[in-house]
């Protein structure tokens, strides 16, 4: 599963990115620096299933296609 680390951009290019990133691969893991509640209810109104845990120092978040 390839490693999406969007820490440090701002957050309204997120989205867009994590989109592309989803259409392109059907699945991705995401690096962020605090829980992205809002990011995973659209995902998952959307068709996605989302695995949230915090490990070190940031939050990663395993999504797939369900």
């Amino acid at each position: 599963m390839e490693k999406l680390d969007v820490r440090g951009l701002p957050h309204s290019e997120r989205p867009q990115l994590i989109f592309r990133k989803l259409e392109e691969l059907g699945e991705l893991e995401l690096i962020v620096e605090v829980k992205p509640v809002p990011v995973m209810n659209m995902l998952e109104s959307r068709g996605y299933s989302c695995e949230a845990s915090f490990e070190g120092d940031a939050w990663h978040v395993r999504i797939r296609k369900k």
